[in-house]
């Protein structure tokens, strides 16, 4: 089956683990990490997906491939899916996360909510992280490209 839709660069996909943060905390759940973010906050604790000098590592993975990963890491037991990143709202995760819920995975994801697509409809979880002045954030358009 060849995948037709755009690929998702990933800075890296592990799990499961269990959650440490959030309303989601203590649930088994693998994660999503993207790379590419079109801010750049100070305290950013994920540059690794975030900036550029990184680019190089963040593989450009089809949604089957992506898919295949997150099931094998489960065990092919239907577990909580964290997209993150970066901003994971710039990747195209429709696709994924519709495959997905077919199956009995549940979705959630993290933004800053600079941008929104018409796919966090169908999220479980879906939290906006807006960055404040104090984040010393600049918009880095590029990130969109």
């Amino acid at each position: 089956m060849t995948d037709m839709h755009p690929a998702i660069r990933v800075s890296e996909i592990f799990g499961p683990t269990i959650q440490g943060e959030g309303v989601l905390i203590g649930l088994p759940t693998v994660f999503i990490r993207t790379g590419g973010c079109d801010y750049r906050c100070s305290w950013c604790d994920s540059l690794h997906a975030v900036d550029n000098q990184y680019r190089h590592e963040w593989l450009p993975m089809p949604i089957d491939a992506v898919w295949q990963t997150v099931h094998a890491l489960s065990g092919g037991r239907p577990v909580m899916v964290s997209l993150s990143g970066g901003n994971p709202a710039i990747q195209p995760f429709g696709p994924l996360i519709e495959r997905g819920h077919r199956e009995g995975y549940r979705f959630a994801l993290e933004t800053q909510g600079s941008v929104v697509r018409e796919w966090f409809a169908d999220l479980d979880v879906l939290t906006l992280s807006p960055k404040p002045p104090s984040s010393e954030m600049t918009t880095r358009w590029a990130a969109f490209d």
